[in-house]
């Protein structure tokens, strides 16, 4: 579950994501008022007239160096979304042009042969200085090739006053069909596209919440704008509409249909399991809606006063998840009347039933066998556990050691073409390990005492006294065929939201010699 302050947070802003920008002018005019600032305001012990002279040769030479310029920056037609209304006419919006050093280069670190590190050894985070963006290198721990993607101070659009940039969430899938694009998120509410294979920011994009690839197009992107399912075509900037979800229930004032933030559609893109939410932001009801026939298939009016922290379809889509904040009694298990904790519906919301008490972070894959399961840090017994969604039975598959310090969970999912597998990324306040999973990445094999691959320390520090460290935890996504990871990390500057985007790249042989272990 996301925090409760997060969303509330994000809920009340308005939904459009470009409206969350706040103008600031050009970056290198923001770096001279900056400058001028700790002169005036800071140097006590600088007499009026130095600082007047300092003041006047800095901004002179900011003049000459061309800081008054427009940003070179090319450009393309995209169509901005209205938030309500008939569609708006068509503005410009920048593609970034990329810096020399994002030139092709490959993401292979020098004589890159892995050893993968499978042991439960304790390996300290190694002191390292935050790596430059776009320039790989090797982890001195777990030997994998890591890469900074994005550059929090060159990437952003010259409007967008973000601190950080990142993957938007474990359970999400950033990279498209084909790997040849990444979506990032900038902690304002922004998007960005990116070239999946030279790094390079290539456009933002006006989009607004919850945007999902399509399993098959790699140029599709779904995005949430409030009742309505739209699609973002990438190489032409165009929108089109795909369902309103406000004629599916008439008579009520819907605000938005969504997933809240954390679901995603079946791995074919063509169920979506959705939720209604009024304009108090409560929930009115669940849907299902099949993209292919363009329908809602099943419809389920809710307790308003029942407050679901997410919904997501299964992977396959045979399965609906509510997450709800509520947990459910040791003694008294939730049902379809008093929903609580993990309600379980089948694919026409029907035989709802209450499979976890209480649940933690979770994410939704598939077994070695193909069975669609869901893996869950599980409150009750301190474990990471896999639940079966077909016959409900509870797999206890590693356990947590919270003896020494509280520590964050986060599941991905999404490698659908690895079954069996889960990837798992972890984040706590301590800048040195107590455990072995402290501060990690790591692959988990989806069976009792299963095989764990380690790839690297995240070198976040989130301390949860902190508000701002929420957009360090890494929150770590894998892509299809488990040989791309994203991260994001605060590089020990927690409490900042400067934080910014890792790329793991694993051999395309790692999963073959797995499997043949």
């Amino acid at each position: 579950m996301a925090r409760l302050w997060k969303k509330q947070l994000l809920k009340r802003l308005p939904i459009k994501a470009s409206s969350l920008a706040i103008p600031r002018g050009k970056v290198r005019f923001n770096k001279l008022l900056n400058l001028v600032s700790l002169i005036t305001c800071c140097s006590t012990w600088i007499s009026w007239r130095r600082r007047s002279v300092l003041i006047l040769f800095f901004t002179l030479g900011f003049v000459a160096c061309g800081g008054w310029q427009e940003d070179n920056i090319a450009a393309t037609t995209v169509t901005e979304i209205p938030t309500h209304g008939p569609q708006s006419e068509i503005k410009n919006k920048p593609i970034i042009k990329p810096g020399a050093d994002a030139e092709l280069i490959g993401i292979r670190c020098a004589s890159y042969e892995p050893a993968l590190v499978t042991d439960l050894e304790i390996h300290e985070v190694p002191l390292k200085k935050e790596p430059s963006a776009r320039v790989p290198f090797q982890d001195p721990v777990f030997n994998t090739c890591i890469v900074r993607v994005t550059d929090r101070f060159s990437d952003l659009s010259p409007d967008d006053p973000s601190l950080g940039l990142k993957n938007e969430y474990s359970r999400v899938q950033s990279f498209n069909a084909d790997d040849s694009l990444i979506l990032v998120y900038s902690i304002t509410g922004n998007w960005y596209i990116y070239d999946g294979w030279n790094l390079s920011p290539r456009v933002q994009i006006p989009i607004d919440v919850e945007p999902r690839w399509d399993f098959k197009d790699p140029d599709l992107l779904y995005f949430i704008t409030d009742s309505r399912l739209m699609a973002y075509r990438v190489s032409t900037g165009s929108t089109d509409l795909i369902h309103n979800f406000g004629a599916d229930l008439p008579g009520e004032k819907i605000a938005m249909v969504w997933t809240r933030y954390e679901g995603s559609p079946s791995s074919d893109s063509r169920y979506w399991g959705l939720m209604a939410e009024d304009e108090d932001w409560h929930p009115v009801a669940l849907l299902i809606y099949d993209l292919e026939t363009d329908q809602v298939i099943a419809k389920r009016m809710v307790d308003r006063e029942k407050d679901i922290d997410s919904v997501s379809i299964s992977t396959l889509g045979n399965y609906f998840l509510a997450f709800h904040d509520d947990y459910c009694d040791t003694d008294s298990p939730g049902d379809e009347t008093n929903p609580c904790g993990l309600m379980v519906y089948d694919r026409y919301l029907q035989n709802g039933v209450n499979l976890v008490r209480i649940i933690g972070h979770s994410d939704l894959t598939l077994d070695a066998n193909g069975k669609e399961v869901l893996v869950f840090q599980d409150i009750d017994t301190d474990y990471i556990s896999m639940l079966e969604l077909d016959s409900g039975e509870i797999t206890a598959l590693v356990p947590i050691d919270f003896s020494y310090s509280a520590l964050g969970f986060h599941f991905s999912g999404n490698a659908v073409q690895m079954p069996g597998w889960v990837l798992v990324s972890t984040s706590n306040g301590a800048k040195s390990s107590a455990t072995w999973m402290d501060d990690q990445i790591f692959a988990l094999e989806l069976k009792q005492n299963g095989r764990i691959v380690r790839f690297a320390h995240t070198h976040s520090v989130v301390d949860e006294s902190q508000g701002h460290d929420y957009w360090a935890e890494p929150h770590a996504s894998v892509n299809t065929d488990f040989t791309r990871i994203l991260f994001t990390s605060n590089w020990g500057r927690h409490g900042t939201e400067e934080v910014d985007m890792y790329l793991i790249q694993l051999p395309d042989e790692w999963t073959k010699s797995l499997t043949n272990e």
